[in-house]
């Protein structure tokens, strides 16, 4: 049964994603424009407040872990091992920590004695990414990407005379490390329910016990449940997984746990689904609630009330979406499915987009950068990216891993 219902393209999982990439690409260039609303933004570290740019990654976090049985069962259904399975998740993990790190090793620009421009450095690390991970790529162009890449990371110096390194590891990197940990323990757990709320359970536990209480946020202190020190044995293990507080491994497990309710379900009505979805929404606010007493919600922390409203908001889209593609309305979204459907190149696409601005030296006009102006400017350059995208793909340009 979980093979023959996760081989079947689910709509509402690519329209989700593709809205939570192109919110991304909106959010994500806030920095171009001045005098827009507070709640667009993020919040400030500690601070108990949530703006859209705080909801943006979480919920894409979400969708990649509802992908994970689609992506896994799908190939076990084409006949591929478990050794090959694992194989293709570790292979794809490493190629998002690699951009990652890549790409948040160019955020503070290039020294003035760099051997490479900041905008052409940019350029030539795409060019590099769609060589090696385009999906018509042939290996010696997958060879010459490479080394290019090895190149990059050789000549790279940022504005502080700092070499390549894993500083943090970005946001592809982020995914890519929490992907790493949910694929695999599907690979364990398959479509089996009580298997799958076990590890959520336990990542729930982790993120309690190694996230700061609320006074822990603007005190020395700990500030962590029952009293535990700062430096703990728990905290030293998920930080050899690079679990962290397990906040974005809690996020795609979260994913994963709604895909297989939803096979579950998959045979029942739709307004008992409906019922299903309304009421996920309900019990994950009146958790988001509940858990506010001990924690803030803060993404920089990673906290469990920002877990659970982000979850909230992920399965209350996916609701929604689910049922405008069961009821054929669905069609109206179209114009943004390319961002769902090679979502990887979407993201690239802001980084050729500033790239290119810089080489050229053109800029939108002041007038246009602030307040509803510039709001609109920001939402017509996440658009840009969505046809860019479609017209890469329609090239035969598509990154693929």
């Amino acid at each position: 049964m979980e093979q023959q219902y996760f081989s079947r393209r689910n709509h509402a999982i690519d329209l989700l994603r593709a809205m939570v990439m192109v919110l991304m690409v909106f959010v994500n260039d806030l920095w171009r424009i001045t005098d827009y609303p507070r709640r667009l933004g993020h919040a400030a570290a500690g601070e108990d407040f949530l703006g859209l740019a705080d909801i943006v990654f979480p919920c894409f976090l979400f969708v990649a872990g509802m992908s994970i049985p689609y992506a896994l069962e799908g190939r076990y259904a084409k006949g591929k091992s478990t050794t090959s399975t694992l194989s293709h998740i570790l292979t794809r993990s490493f190629a998002l920590i690699v951009m990652g790190v890549f790409l948040v090793n160019t955020e503070s620009g290039m020294s003035p004695d760099a051997l490479l421009s900041a905008p052409v450095y940019k350029l030539l690390l795409l060019s590099a990414f769609f060589l090696i991970w385009n999906y018509r790529s042939k290996t010696w162009l997958e060879i010459i990407g490479l080394a290019l890449l090895v190149f990059l990371g050789f000549v790279l110096k940022d504005r502080a005379g700092c070499c390549m390194s894993a500083r943090w590891w970005g946001i592809l990197g982020l995914i890519g490390w929490s992907y790493l940990f949910c694929a695999v323990t599907y690979l364990f757990t398959r479509a089996r329910l009580k298997y799958i709320l076990m590890v959520w359970g336990a990542l729930v536990l982790v993120n309690m016990l190694l996230t700061p209480l609320r006074d822990g946020f603007s005190t020395s202190e700990s500030g962590l449940l029952f009293g535990l020190p700062k430096t703990n044995i728990l905290g030293d293990f998920t930080d050899a997984l690079h679990l962290g507080n397990g906040h974005t491994q809690l996020l795609t497990m979260s994913g994963v746990l709604l895909s297989v309710v939803s096979m579950k379900l998959d045979r029942k009505r739709v307004h008992t689904k409906a019922l299903a979805a309304v009421g996920a929404v309900i019990l994950l606010l009146l958790a988001t609630w509940f858990t506010r007493r001990w924690w803030i919600i803060d993404k920089i922390g990673g906290t469990l009330p920002w877990v659970l409203i982000s979850s909230a908001i992920s399965v209350g889209m996916y609701g929604l979406l689910s049922w405008l593609v069961s009821i054929g309305k669905s069609g109206l979204l179209n114009f943004v499915k390319p961002a769902g459907t090679a979502t990887l190149t979407c993201y690239m696409m802001p980084h050729l987009l500033y790239s290119l601005m810089t080489i050229f030296g053109f800029s939108t006009p002041a007038w246009m950068n602030g307040g509803i102006l510039g709001i609109f400017n920001s939402i017509c350059f996440s658009l840009l990216c969505v046809l860019l995208t479609w017209i890469f793909g329609k090239a035969g340009l598509k990154l693929k891993i």
